[in-house]
């Protein structure tokens, strides 16, 4: 049946197709929606799990037993999970796994932007497909699992978020769980046993070293099947410009070709490692290739060095010199480079064409009602009057760092807040530091900072933002939801109680009432020691589609009379449902909820 649907969706039948049983992953974008299509067919067993790291080492226990998983997390979830990746591909893997690292080019929902295909292919030497469109993805998994299994190695697909959330209409079946096959475990000490001893079955190799050798001895097995697959092709077209498209870049070379009116040679590649023969091939047809890739110019300059060692003498452009070094590529961005090359294209305005096009650009906020807006605010009252500093992380409690809260001074990576916090108190600072952290990534990595920051006595305060879901991306739960993936219900673990566990007393408030949580925060601020305040209070998005309210609603009121147009409550509290209008201010009834945590924050009375 022919369906209009999201790439996510198409890698997920096509999974399904291939015959996958065990499905892990922690909620990212842009491939968050990979797994919870999966999570609704019968016969998968679906999960969320804590961390990336955990996702990759689940999947790997379903292969050891023979049974097909995949194991899906965005581009900073593979860092995340590297230290294992970089340990499976010496022992390989017995049923088929994939890994799905999806990137995302511009940052468009990230801290970064990153290309995981260095740290997958030329660090670890694993094999990678890059999808140029969701059809492509579809079929290139359902490859790759045969794939994994002939060599014993897991496979990794990389789509961009311009596959992950592009659509398009293509068959798919209903999903319906495949596979039949029984699991069961061979005990194979010397492959899964990864350790510093001799090997006897290598002549006394030290096991890493024969491990070693072993996978770089299936670097010849990956290139053959990339000189056969069908991912990879040559285009004829006219002149001696060569294109070469890596994944999402074929798309957009054909876009731009269609925009055009004109047809170059193309390279069409979706492997890594690179079909040699193929690419030398191409290279004898031009005089010059621009390769266009996300992100980085890994395809580039493993062109260059074919051409150094085949000694063909063709100019390779790319990423390196030639095109914007960052961001995302477009099909106009096609068209502006080949104008460089091609007397024959108009220079023409694609690139303010772009402009035109290119959304407002608008600042981060939480949404109308949020509690974090209660919690930003105490925690704002408090900082701002020790002179200290907070730390933040990922979640939405990290839009308090843009005006106009601008509460946190540092976001890096999932868990950073506590240790960075540590690290500010262990350098001699003398101000207070406090790590602002929530549920979801307390649970993910935010746990081995508080520990660490126990165990060496650290003089830090942390506020854990606990909405009861991982809202950012979509409201997926996480061990502190009390569901699971198919909203089942699951064991519950209690921030509190960890943290209590741990020997620190935690103290807990409601952020809707902002005093009380002021309060709070200040005591913990003063104690001596690791303390912890957690700011209890269901997202509200989430709830008020379950018409349920996580607070007691307050009919808003403001008094223009008393109102002085002073701006406090838009300056220090950032509600979208305040504006500003004739030197007073007014809310918009349409997006107002009535939280009323605005007439906490107005000191004249003015908001009743």
């Amino acid at each position: 049946m022919k369906k209009y649907v999201m790439g996510n969706t198409a890698i997920a039948a096509g999974a399904v197709e291939a015959g996958v049983r065990v499905v892990t992953g922690y909620p990212g974008t842009p491939a968050t929606e990979i797994v919870e299509e999966l999570s609704e067919v019968s016969g998968i067993n679906a999960e969320w799990h804590t961390n990336e790291l955990v996702a990759l080492e689940v999947a790997m226990g379903a292969s050891l037993c023979n049974i097909r998983s995949l194991a899906v997390m965005k581009h900073n979830g593979t860092n995340v999970a590297t230290d294992f990746l970089m340990h499976i591909n010496f022992t390989g893997i017995r049923g088929g796994m994939v890994l799905i690292s999806a990137d995302d080019p511009g940052g468009n929902s990230s801290q970064n932007e990153e290309d995981t295909r260095i740290l997958i292919h030329t660090y670890g030497h694993l094999p990678i497909f890059d999808p140029s469109s969701p059809q492509e993805a579809k079929e290139m998994i359902k490859v790759a699992y045969d794939l994994s299994e002939q060599t014993e190695s897991c496979f990794v697909l990389r789509p961009v978020m311009r596959v992950c959330h592009a659509r398009s209409i293509m068959e798919i079946s209903d999903m319906v769980a495949v596979s039949e096959r029984k699991p069961d475990f061979i005990n194979d000490r010397s492959r899964y046993v990864m350790s510093a001893v001799a090997e006897k079955a290598a002549g006394g190799k030290m096991r890493p070293l024969w491990r070693h050798e072993l996978l770089n001895q299936k670097q010849a097995d990956f290139t053959a099947i990339a000189e056969a697959s069908p991912f990879n092709w040559i285009e004829e077209g006219d002149g001696d410009i060569g294109l070469i498209g890596c994944g999402i870049g074929y798309s957009y070379i054909k876009e731009a070709e269609s925009m055009l009116g004109k047809k170059y040679p193309v390279l069409k590649l979706g492997t890594l490692p690179l079909p040699r023969e193929k690419v030398l091939e191409f290279l004898q047809k031009v005089k010059t290739v621009i390769v266009f890739e996300e992100i980085e110019p890994v395809v580039e300059r493993l062109v260059k060095l074919l051409c150094f060692e085949a000694g063909i003498s063709v100019k390779v452009l790319g990423r390196e010199s030639f095109l914007p070094a960052v961001g995302e590529l477009s099909a106009y961005g096609v068209v502006d480079a080949l104008a460089k090359l091609d007397s024959s294209i108009s220079t023409g305005n694609s690139s303010t064409i772009s402009a035109q096009i290119a959304p407002p650009i608008r600042t981060r906020t939480q949404c109308v009602g949020c509690s974090y807006r209660g919690l930003l605010n105490a925690l704002k009252q408090v900082v701002r009057k020790h002179k200290g500093v907070v730390t933040g992380d990922i979640g939405c409690h990290d839009a308090g760092s843009f005006p106009p809260i601008e509460l946190q001074s540092t976001i890096y990576c999932m868990g950073a807040s506590i240790p960075l916090a540590t690290g500010m108190k262990a350098s001699g600072f003398d101000k207070p530091v406090v790590a602002l952290i929530g549920d979801s990534t307390f649970f993910h990595m935010g746990i081995n900072g508080l520990i660490n920051a126990i165990y060496n006595r650290s003089n830090i305060t942390i506020v854990v933002a606990d909405n009861g879901t991982t809202a950012m991306t979509g409201f997926q739960p996480h061990p502190g939801s009390g569901e699971d993936i198919r909203r089942q219900a699951a064991p519950k673990i209690s921030v509190q109680k960890l943290v209590e566990a741990l020997g620190i007393s935690a103290r807990t408030v409601n952020p809707y009432n902002i005093e009380e949580t002021r309060v709070a925060i200040e005591e913990a601020v003063k104690e001596e020691g690791v303390s912890v305040v957690v700011s209890c209070a269901p997202c509200y998005l989430r709830a008020s589609r379950r018409n349920i309210l996580p607070f007691q609603p307050r009919k808003v009121k403001i008094d223009s009379e008393r109102c002085n147009g002073c701006k406090t409550c838009i300056n220090d509290f950032g509600c979208p449902a305040l504006r500003y209008e004739n030197e007073k201010v007014t809310k918009n009834e349409m997006t107002c909820v009535d939280c009323g945590l605005c007439a906490d924050v107005c000191k004249r009375g003015a908001i009743i």
